[in-house]
């Protein structure tokens, strides 16, 4: 893709205008919430995301830990928390519209490819709501535990209660 540069001036409250182009570009829609940081000579906006939240991976490593679970926690853009591919990873557009969609499976036979690391296996796939709506989606790959759809469901639901709490 090719870079996008604009020149914006701040009105007297200190605001600018996020150019449609860019919005576009990282998927920014209004309501979205932005992350700002600043180095000694730059200002960083991200987009924010609800699941990216300490409490929310301490929950997730408490199960991985103690079921010995695989799992892929994501937004609906990038990995927050695995144990099977690296952190922040993008995810591509198949398993965000899955996401978007509020796709939820079964131990059902799926190849994922994240970056460029590809698993293949049984997975089971939960939704992450909030009263934001759909805010990602947590995979457990099919494990030794009995029922990994449930407790993929319990992991879901402990999550959803600590990000409508916070």
């Amino acid at each position: 893709m090719r870079d996008i540069n604009f020149i914006k001036n701040i009105d007297n409250l200190g605001r600018i205008v996020i150019p449609m182009d860019i919005r576009r570009k990282l998927n920014i829609s209004t309501g979205d919430v932005l992350s700002i940081s600043c180095t000694d000579k730059d200002i960083c906006l991200c987009k924010y995301s609800t699941l990216d939240n300490c409490k929310v991976e301490e929950i997730v490593n408490y199960f991985v830990d103690t079921f010995k679970l695989n799992v892929v926690l994501m937004d609906k853009e990038k990995v927050i928390f695995s144990n099977l591919v690296s952190k922040n990873i993008k995810i591509d557009g198949n398993i965000q519209l899955l996401i978007n969609e509020g796709h939820s499976c079964n131990n059902s036979y799926h190849s994922y490819v994240f970056g460029d690391k590809k698993i293949d296996g049984y997975f089971n796939q939960v939704p992450i709501v909030t009263n934001e709506g759909i805010v990602g989606s947590l995979v457990v790959l099919q494990s030794d535990v009995v029922n990994a759809y449930e407790v993929c469901k319990l992991i879901a639901k402990l999550i959803m209660l600590q990000l409508n709490i916070s």
